[in-house]
C-alpha cells in the first residue's frame, strides 16, 4: 500500500509537466473515443468518426507507456524509499504486549488468559523471547529454499537467495544480509523438536486432518468449561467453526 501510495507522485515528479500534460492528452482521447463509440440516440449526428478516435487513443496511450518505461527505475528507487520510511517506524520482530488483545472471547488465548493468569503471562513471555531475534520473512524463505536450490543452476544459490529477496524486501521490510545456511540447520532442528513434542502429546495432529479436529475440538470444549467468565457455553464446535482453532 505504502509502494502503490508512492508511484504516481513519483511518475509526476519525474516526468515533469511534459508527462502531465501527455497524461491528460491520453484520459481526453480515451474519453473521446468512448463516447464516439456509444450507441447513437435516433437522429443523433455522430461527432467524431470511431476510427479515427481509437487510432488518436491507441497512439497517446502508446507514447504514456513509453513514458513510464522511461521513468521506472526513478519511480522504483522512490517505492524502496517509501517502504524502507515505513519500516523503519515499526518494528518488526517480537510481540507486541497487545498482541493478543482482540483475540475473539471464545479463543483459546482469551481462554487461557483467564483460566490461569500466571501460567498465561509466563507462556507469553518466553514466547516473546523466543520470537524477539530473527525475522518472521524468515518462514518464507525456507518454504521457497527448496525452489530456490533447484533454480540455482547457473548462479550460485547465495547469489538466487539475494536476487529472490530483492524482489520482496521491501514488502517484508528484511534488508541486510541472511545466513541461510545457518537459518536452515536451526529449522530443520526445530522443525524434528516440535514433531517429536506433537507426536509424544497428540498423536496424529500432524498427519490426519479428522484427528487435528477431533483434538482441537476436545481442546474448545474443555477450555469453555473451565472458563469463569463463561455461563454454559454455547457448543464448542460452534465456537470453533467461527472463530477457527487459533
Amino acid at each position: 500500500m505504502v509502494r502503490e501510495q508512492a508511484t504516481e507522485p513519483a511518475y509526476d515528479e519525474a516526468g515533469g509537466p511534459d508527462y502531465l500534460h501527455l497524461r491528460e492528452a491520453m484520459e481526453a482521447a480515451q474519453n473521446e473515443y468512448f463516447e464516439a463509440s456509444r450507441p447513437l440516440r435516433r437522429g443523433e449526428p455522430a461527432q467524431t468518426d470511431v476510427a479515427s478516435a481509437q487510432a488518436r487513443m491507441v497512439q497517446l496511450q502508446a507514447d504514456f507507456d513509453r513514458t513510464r518505461e522511461q521513468h521506472a527505475e526513478f519511480v522504483q528507487s522512490a517505492r524502496s524509499a517509501a517502504a524502507r520510511q515505513y519500516w523503519s517506524k515499526r518494528p518488526i520482530r517480537g510481540l507486541p504486549d497487545t498482541f493478543f488483545a482482540e483475540a475473539p472471547f471464545a479463543a483459546p488465548a482469551s481462554r487461557l488468559a483467564r483460566i490461569h493468569p500466571v501460567w498465561w503471562g509466563g507462556f507469553f513471555g518466553r514466547l516473546q523471547q523466543a520470537l524477539a531475534f530473527g525475522h518472521p520473512a524468515e518462514g518464507e524463505l525456507l518454504d521457497r529454499l527448496p525452489g530456490l536450490r533447484k533454480a540455482a543452476t547457473k548462479k550460485t544459490l547465495a547469489a538466487v537467495i539475494d536476487e529472490w529477496r530483492a524482489e520482496h524486501n521491501d514488502q517484508w521490510g528484511w534488508y541486510g544480509e541472511v545466513h541461510y545456511r545457518m537459518l536452515a540447520l536451526r529449522a530443520a532442528k526445530k522443525a524434528a523438536c516440535l514433531t517429536h513434542w506433537f507426536n509424544a502429546r497428540a498423536p496424529g495432529y500432524l498427519t490426519s486432518e479428522a484427528r487435528r479436529f477431533a483434538l482441537q475440538l476436545d481442546l474448545a470444549e474443555h477450555l469453555a468449561q473451565v472458563d469463569p467468565w463463561i455461563v454454559p457455553a454455547r457448543h464448542a464446535q460452534a465456537a470453533l467453526s467461527e472463530h477457527g482453532p487459533n
